[in-house]
């Protein structure tokens, strides 16, 4: 121990459990990216004693049911939140870098928007609306190794956000990757609730705080000009909570520290319905599960489970007002779709992080004062969690309301 401790000298790891009870330990934790925010907290709740006294003071009261929860600050980087994304979904990232080939759909040609197949069926091998793919092997080189935002898909033709190179030749040397890996909600009886172990280490305190049977409950997502994908997100636990000290501590064996830089909202890209939104000027989406630790009686002053609600999605866009659009969405409840792309800073390809919310509509409208001072007038557009749902469309479009994709395959 050298000291106080110092309010940067210290790090957040976790690690999934193989199950509630089960304190995962030793090597494979993640060292989570952090720039400030709550953290992990263990409270008591107080008994009061009942019994008046003559004197008109009280007798000392007890404590009560323990309970942990935690909140960091950070940001979104290449890696470093796979385990609480898919926590947040609970289900597993499917299989990496799905590739589809000649041998699959014959032959392939190209308009300004889309790509089309001779034969085959691109929606059972896989593909589905909000992916993101990448060519390889097409003749026109502009037309290989981008990022593509599938918008539209029938068995034969997949349309894409960006603009490709027109080639009306069939070409019979070609993939089409869905690079990286995808979460959507899972079906009914399918969701997993995962238990992590947390440790808050402070090295000038060689000393390491231990939060057992966590659940990750809480993510909000930010960005605005001039800034990173700012994350919030959130835990609740059953209260197990343990100190160590010296040799003990850490507790993790070298946890991994994530190396990705942190992704800039100068390279994401969001687009509402049918349009990118050029004029953005900040968003954030809120995915919550509802946590719920309940006190009980009996020897434990333990919660005997974290129990989960429903997941319950929300948004805010503001961008500058350049027409009535979004107030005609409003008025006639139009249904819409969200997709985030954020890219990392790199030659094309480039790694990415992307979210889609696939059906949702707008719960408000709202314009900015007017001022005598320049500058622009915004709107500001909510869409509250009543008015965020599955997707019903099926075919191209998966059962779910929230999808997530990565560039990196682990």
């Amino acid at each position: 121990m050298t000291g106080y401790a110092e309010q940067w000298n210290a790090y957040v790891a976790y690690k999934a459990q193989a199950g509630r009870g089960v304190q995962a330990s030793g090597a494979g934790a993640l060292i989570l990216p952090q720039a400030g925010g709550q953290g992990g907290r263990m409270t008591k709740n107080t008994i009061a004693d009942p019994i008046i006294r003559r004197d008109a003071m009280q007798i000392r009261g007890r404590h009560g049911s323990q309970k942990t929860n935690g909140t960091y600050n950070g940001s979104v980087s290449i890696g470093a939140l796979d385990p609480i994304f898919a926590a947040l979904m609970r289900t597993d990232w499917s299989t990496a870098d799905l590739a589809i080939t000649e041998a699959d759909m014959t032959s392939v040609t190209t308009t300004a928007n889309t790509i089309v197949a001779t034969s085959g069926d691109w929606i059972a091998k896989g593909l589905q609306v909000g992916n993101v793919i990448r060519a390889t092997g097409l003749p026109d080189a502009a037309n290989n190794g981008k990022n593509l935002r599938i918008t539209g898909l029938t068995a034969s033709t997949i349309t894409v956000a960006e603009t490709l190179v027109v080639n009306a030749a069939p070409d019979t040397t070609f993939t089409i990757t869905r690079p990286g890996r995808m979460l959507t909600n899972p079906g009914a009886g399918a969701l997993v609730k995962t238990y992590f172990t947390i440790e808050e280490h402070e090295y000038d305190l060689d000393a390491s705080e231990v939060f057992t049977d966590c659940v990750w409950s809480r993510l909000r997502i930010s960005m605005a000009p001039d800034g990173v994908l700012s994350t919030e997100v959130a835990w609740t636990g059953t209260g197990k909570f343990e100190t160590k000290e010296g040799a003990e501590a850490p507790f993790f064996t070298t946890p991994t520290e994530p190396t990705g830089l942190s992704l800039a909202a100068v390279d994401a890209t969001l687009r509402v319905g049918t349009e990118d939104i050029l004029e953005l000027t900040s968003f954030d989406i809120t995915i919550d599960l509802q946590p719920n630790a309940p006190s009980v009686t009996g020897p434990s002053k333990y919660a005997p489970d974290t129990f989960l609600g429903v997941q319950m999605v929300s948004m805010n866009l503001t961008a500058l007002r350049k027409d009535m659009l979004d107030v005609a969405d409003f008025i006639d409840e139009t249904p819409l779709s969200l997709h985030l792309l954020a890219q990392e800073n790199e030659a094309s390809p480039a790694d990415f992080f992307a979210i889609t919310v696939p059906n949702f509509t707008y719960g408000g409208v709202d314009k900015s004062a007017l001022s005598k001072q320049g500058g622009p007038r915004t709107v500001t557009r909510n869409v509250p969690t009543d008015l965020v749902g599955i997707d019903t469309r099926g075919g191209a479009f998966p059962p779910s309301q929230v999808m997530m994709q990565v560039s990196n395959a682990t």
